[in-house]
């Protein structure tokens, strides 16, 4: 099967242009839960090149109201394991690379990363995943508690660090609420800034979209 076959319906949309370049793109995952899970799939589907995971966990019981990579069977086992499987049956022709670690001091984004994802769920790892990144790469940050999400993209080097955006924000006690369909939603609209970065037109650049899934409202703030 060709890719211009596997990817018609996309192609369709973007053109045979932009989906080459996603096919020759390389995206780092940052934590594969909620968000990431759902982000990684997305990106999978659409025929980007390359993706890194980066993730600790083993899959958990409450896990599995939103974390849609997962189910009953995969209870114990290692996220990055079952997703890479998962992610594989879906596009043998992404390369998926694992990095089983926390986000903390040591951590150093891979060279050939210039785009990634923040599908994180505390804000300490968050500083110190952009702590590890290049000049000049993006990052794309989303993050969800209760009824309101927020995705924002930033390059580093350039736009003011998240360090700054988000000094003094406190981290929840205990778990964090959340739906399986807010997960998603904010999942998608990451998955989307995601595409549209690696074609070079980030539409959320230094610009916060918070969006409130209760009554299904978006508020932009410039950053």
């Amino acid at each position: 099967m060709s890719a211009t076959e596997r990817y018609s319906r996309q192609i369709l949309l973007w053109g045979v242009e932009r989906q080459q370049q996603l096919e020759a793109a390389t995206v780092l995952v940052a934590g594969v839960g909620g968000l990431g899970a759902t982000v990684a799939e997305l990106l999978v589907r659409a025929g980007t090149g390359k993706l890194y995971l980066v993730d600790d966990g083993v899959i958990n019981w409450p896990d599995l109201n939103r974390q849609l990579l997962y189910n009953e069977a995969d209870i114990g086992q290692s996220k990055l394991e079952v997703a890479k499987q998962k992610l594989q049956q879906i596009n043998s022709n992404v390369t998926i690379e694992l990095l089983s670690q926390r986000i903390d001091t040591t951590f150093h984004c891979p060279p050939d990363v210039s785009i990634i994802a923040d599908c994180l769920d505390n804000y300490t790892s968050r500083f110190y995943l952009e702590a590890g990144l290049a000049d000049e790469a993006f990052l794309i940050h989303g993050g969800i508690e209760g009824n309101q999400g927020q995705i924002l993209t930033l390059k580093k080097g350039t736009s003011q660090p998240l360090t700054d955006i988000f000094a003094g924000a406190q981290q929840p006690a205990g778990d964090i609420p959340v739906s399986g369909p807010g997960a998603t939603i904010i999942a998608g609209y990451m998955a989307n800034e995601l595409l549209n970065t690696i074609c070079g037109k980030s539409q959320l650049l230094d610009r916060i979209m918070v969006v409130g899934l209760g009554d299904l409202h978006l508020d932009f703030l410039d950053v």
